[in-house]
């Protein structure tokens, strides 16, 4: 995942500005999903203690993070924020987002998904789907860059 986010770094361009955060360290992430009763996967937990949290692209992807121990640190956005006003099933995890579409974690699958409203139970067939998060950050940059 960190050459991915190497790779992140390295676009650049007036459009392509992309923002990392300070790292979140364990006992952030645990008292995060203590407090809001949620299991962050292991995958995406590394993300966090690498950047907790992102702005892609000039802000076309936005990864979650989760909060900061730090008064003086705001993060924009945390993990489970839906700007969609709830029409995101609550067995996905939303990570993030990009354009229209959320980043979500998909405990079913154990998988990453874009999730544009599709019914729940046809998700696995609808929606583009990353076993990995480094395969979905791969397509992002592929994205980005082509």
């Amino acid at each position: 995942m960190e050459n991915e986010i190497e790779i992140i770094k390295s676009i650049d361009g007036p459009w392509m500005k992309s923002t990392f955060f300070p790292p979140a360290h364990d006992d952030l992430i645990s008292d995060f999903e203590n407090k809001n009763k949620l299991n962050i996967p292991s995958s995406y937990k590394e993300f966090l203690k690498i950047t907790n949290g992102a702005k892609l692209f000039g802000g076309d992807v936005f990864f979650y993070g989760v909060g900061s121990n730090k008064p003086d640190e705001s993060i924009e956005f945390n993990i489970n924020y839906d700007f969609s006003e709830g029409r995101v099933p609550n067995q996905l995890l939303i990570i993030g987002f990009y354009n229209s579409s959320h980043i979500c974690y998909d405990k079913r699958s154990d998988s990453y998904i874009l999730y544009e409203y599709e019914e729940f139970d046809e998700i696995e067939d609808e929606c583009c789907s990353y076993s990995k998060l480094e395969d979905l950050l791969n397509y992002m940059i592929d994205i980005a860059t082509n």
